[in-house]
């Protein structure tokens, strides 16, 4: 995964972990799809040096934990209705998504402003279209003009219940809420339960796994719009 023409063997090595985690979720990925994830590579490198963007600096890590595992929701989602990242950070699943999903709109919310910096970069570099920083908190969003969405997403997010009582008001009729989550996941929707009825919105289809090539539990969690 590099900008340059020829890979070394630990660049051939993560674009072949890229294409084979992509496909572990039904993600195929073009010649013109891998390029930018080199680019996302890079950028998310030369900013760490500056910014705690994540604790994860290996490559191979990066693209297996980070990259491989925000590959998890694309089954879930529509191909080309928005979809809001909830705490996006280093952008986390948002960009991901979009590449996957070229033409799907993504608006990715940070209130960090360094980090929200780091996203516009992305977005400039690799050139994305329709992808949108929102620089607010989650709790300051109905201040934000937004389109109805079909889809919001949060990846370790402390404030679930938060975000799905955000998500009823953002969600257009049928909209989708997706909660990315640890081993701990399906604990999680134990105690969801009782409550999501109360914030508008129903069970939805739920996945358990693991991550490809590590092994790292993972869980999706889905929630409708009623």
């Amino acid at each position: 995964m590099v900008s340059r023409k020829v890979p070394n063997d630990d660049e051939a090595t993560n674009e072949q972990l890229l294409v084979a985690g992509a496909r572990a979720f039904g993600v195929e990925l073009s010649p013109d799809q891998i390029h930018p994830f080199g680019q996302y590579l890079d950028l998310l490198a030369f900013w760490n040096r500056r910014l705690n963007l994540t604790a994860i600096r290996d490559p191979e890590l990066v693209v297996r934990r980070h990259f491989v595992d925000s590959f998890s929701v694309v089954p879930f989602l529509s191909g080309d209705r928005g979809i809001l990242d909830v705490g996006s950070g280093a952008g986390f699943p948002g960009i991901p998504i979009k590449l996957a999903l070229p033409g799907k709109a993504v608006h990715l919310v940070e209130p960090r402003r360094k980090r929200a910096n780091f996203l516009r970069q992305v977005a400039r570099e690799l050139q994305l279209a329709d992808v949108h920083v929102i620089e607010r908190r989650m709790e300051d969003l109905s201040a934000e003009p937004l389109p109805s969405m079909r889809e919001t997403v949060t990846r370790g997010f402390s404030d679930i219940h938060g975000f799905l009582k955000a998500s009823a008001d953002l969600l257009g009729p049928g909209g989708m809420a997706v909660v990315m989550h640890g081993p701990k996941g399906m604990t999680i929707l134990d105690e969801l339960r009782a409550c999501i009825s109360g914030y508008g919105l129903a069970e939805g289809e739920s996945s358990h796994f693991e991550l490809p090539f590590g092994g790292e539990q993972r869980t999706v969690l889905t929630f409708r719009k009623t």
